[in-house]
């Protein structure tokens, strides 16, 4: 299945949850909103207004324990137009290498260290770009979906058989020409097998050219399956007790509004699959201290972003950047400057200088811009979590930004 197809199933399991959210719900906690201090939540627009929404996907999976978040095997980001009804997505693997909390580590740890919270920051300093909701479902969540469907029908290309007692999981299925009927566990074991020549997200060659496989291609599969058992239930009655049970037993995480989730549906009712543009976060893999990595391409970042996330005449904001970056030290405290540019290294910027400043008693951090580098400005404001932005017209071969460190700036709060 193509990465098109895959995204375009995630989108049609959004559907039916929007549409069995909003109609499962509608009637029980419209009238509470339009009673409580949350009537302003009830009468402001979908999307809070926005033609243009970034929404993170994230599908954790079962190593969570007593109520500890567990790792997460999908990230996708997907951006659509409300006005054109275009959508676009970026699919980030979940061994990307990443720094969390100052530590070199895969991707799919940031659910672990954070929760959803984590994930959305981590996913935003890696793509120097804002994301305004997320998506999250677990592997155990998607095994009940699956029985409250009645399970799912997919063709087993090979036979798979893994064990691991200590994870609790037996994977034992048969090759068949036919599709089977899967149930909850055994769907779980098709889409966490991983133990043949491709693993995770390796490549066949197929007519000359390179086809993905492993267990990224199983879990689109997977995903087209269920979407194909929610979207055939009789009626939106049907899909509501589904997906509200799912919802109420915390199969479904998100910070979706009631109104997000119904003009999400309509928005996507009538989508083709065929018209997605997508693509995968550019990198490569490799290793870093004996750890295999999908170790991202920071320079490539900002047009992939550019062109999957951000759509022609958005106002107010556009991706940033990767900037020459200069660093001075005018707060007094020694070290701040090292440790905002190491913060700032980390979002992918290049730090030219580290230096100290004439003086040593600014109280405001002050970040300076030129060459019409406002954005990526504006990120690094977010990384380091303080200062004002000054804007020069003028042009500067050395350096896109100046950050003159003061008081304000507080190196616990950074990564």
């Amino acid at each position: 299945m193509s990465k098109k197809s895959w995204i375009g199933v995630i989108l049609a399991v959004i559907i039916g949850c929007g549409v069995g959210v909003f109609v499962g719900t509608f009637i029980g906690k419209w009238s509470t909103l339009l009673k409580g201090e949350n009537i302003t939540a009830a009468i402001k627009p979908a999307f809070g207004g926005r033609r243009c929404v970034r929404i993170l996907m994230i599908g954790e999976d079962n190593t969570g324990e007593n109520e500890r978040n567990g790792l997460s095997d999908t990230i996708v980001v997907f951006s659509l137009d409300t006005k054109t009804k275009e959508i676009r997505a970026v699919s980030i693997p979940r061994d990307t290498m990443v720094e969390i909390d100052g530590k070199t580590c895969k991707i799919n740890a940031a659910n672990v260290m954070g929760g959803s919270e984590k994930v959305v920051d981590t996913v935003e300093h890696l793509l120097l770009a804002d994301t305004d909701y997320y998506v999250k479902t677990t592997t155990s969540g998607l095994r009940e979906l699956v029985d409250l469907l009645g399970g799912v029908y997919i063709k087993i290309d090979k036979n798979m058989r893994y064990t691991d007692r200590r994870g609790g999981l037996y994977i034992n299925l048969k090759a068949s020409p036919e599709k089977q009927l899967l149930n909850g566990k055994d769907a779980e074991g098709y889409v966490r097998f991983r133990h043949d020549a491709y693993g995770d997200s390796g490549f066949r060659i197929e007519d000359g050219e390179k086809v993905a496989a492993g267990r990224i291609v199983r879990q689109q599969i997977f995903m087209r399956a269920l979407a194909n058992r929610i979207l055939a239930l009789p009626s939106k009655a049907d899909r509501a007790k589904i997906l509200q049970t799912a919802l109420d037993k915390k199969y479904i995480e998100s910070d979706l509004t009631l109104k997000d989730w119904n003009e999400l549906a309509d928005l996507l009712k009538d989508f083709d699959p065929a018209t997605m543009d997508m693509t995968v976060l550019p990198g490569e893999p490799g290793f870093e201290n004996k750890v295999s990595y999908w170790i991202p391409d920071k320079d490539a970042i900002p047009d992939v972003v550019s062109k999957y996330l951000y759509f022609e005449g958005e106002t107010g904001t556009k991706p940033a950047e990767k900037v020459k970056v200069e660093v001075l030290n005018g707060s007094g405290v020694a070290g701040v400057a090292r440790l905002a540019g190491s913060s700032i290294e980390k979002a992918g910027h290049e730090v030219v200088r580290v230096d100290n400043a004439d003086t040593t008693d600014e109280e405001t951090t002050v970040i300076t811009v030129y060459n019409d580098k406002r954005p990526s400005a504006e990120e690094i404001q977010k990384r380091i979590k303080c200062g004002v932005i000054r804007e020069l017209k003028e042009k500067n071969e050395d350096f896109d930004v100046s950050v003159l460190v003061g008081k304000d700036f507080d190196d616990r709060s950074v990564q």
